[in-house]
């Protein structure tokens, strides 16, 4: 088992519970049956039915213009929220299988849409707006399912929730367990946490997208601007500003000596690498 920063039970290829609340960031370490069963509970919560109709809009979709961004036929472009793809391996992850799956996310997308006539639920998220000025939408295939964790869930894409926590976002992390679990797309190719010393600053070959990394915490800094976690190999992992507020009841300096598992996009930071996170759940403890 495992938990999160803030110390509530959390499991590395376990699923969530939706009714515990992202904020409080609560997963529950189940095998067999039990993971089977909390899995099939946590995908009800995600299904249109079980939303509020209000603010829910049909759509068409006119193309794909990247992993996550559609043209409509209305002329809007919209973000669809939760998706993400998977950054390559470093080239000293040794015998991994190299399958490259964390690069099809794009016609992943489109083959989903062309599975349903290019129709799509859409339901706005908070906030609206990314960085980019696109419209963030919540997207439901006709059916039901929730667009993207049904791409996470087999294995085309990671996790990747909006900057403010919000109640669909457990959604997205059940289904990244269950791809885990079952060793599905892209976790094929790659352990369920990439340990933080294969990561090297110097390599060339860092690029966009995300990865599940795991270190032991060996320094804690804070200020009264940021929270830099130092795990023992080149990444440092930052939580800024008020994204502290995620964490209410987190003390950094008790992570010191600590195992974590964390999750997000890893880039060159001086002399080292960085991570920054937003979210609970991208922190997690194992035990």
């Amino acid at each position: 088992m495992a938990r999160n920063a803030n110390g509530h039970v959390t499991a590395a290829a376990g699923v969530v519970r939706p009714d515990e609340g992202v904020l409080r960031g609560a997963l529950v370490c189940v095998v067999g049956l039990a993971l089977v069963l909390l899995a099939t509970a946590a995908r009800a919560e995600c299904r249109l039915a079980d939303q509020d109709p209000r603010g829910l809009q049909e759509v068409e979709v006119e193309r794909v213009q990247g992993f996550d961004s559609l043209r409509l036929t209305d002329g809007r472009t919209v973000q669809v929220i939760g998706l993400a793809p998977a950054a390559p391996l470093p080239e000293r992850a040794g015998p991994m299988r190299p399958l490259h799956l964390h690069e099809g996310l794009r016609e992943a997308l489109a083959a989903r849409l062309d599975a349903v006539d290019q129709r799509l639920i859409l339901r706005p998220g908070r906030p609206a707006r990314d960085a980019e000025g696109r419209l963030r939408m919540h997207a439901w295939l006709p059916g039901g399912p929730l667009l993207a964790a049904e791409l996470i869930a087999a294995g085309e894409a990671m996790p990747r929730p909006g900057p403010q926590p919000a109640a669909l976002d457990t959604c997205f992390y059940v289904a990244e367990a269950e791809a885990r679990a079952g060793q599905r797309g892209l976790w094929l190719e790659r352990p369920a946490a990439l340990p933080v010393r294969i990561l090297d600053p110097r390599s060339g070959a860092l690029r966009q997208g995300r990865l599940r990394v795991r270190g032991e915490v060996v320094a804690v800094r804070e200020t009264s601007r940021h929270w830099v976690l130092e795990l023992d190999g080149p990444l440092d992992v930052l939580i800024r500003g008020r994204d502290r507020d995620h964490w209410p009841d987190l003390q950094p300096d008790t992570l010191n000596g600590e195992a974590v598992i964390v999750r997000g996009q890893v880039y060159p930071w001086r002399d080292r690498l960085r991570m920054r996170i937003r979210h609970p759940l991208d922190l997690e403890v194992p035990e």
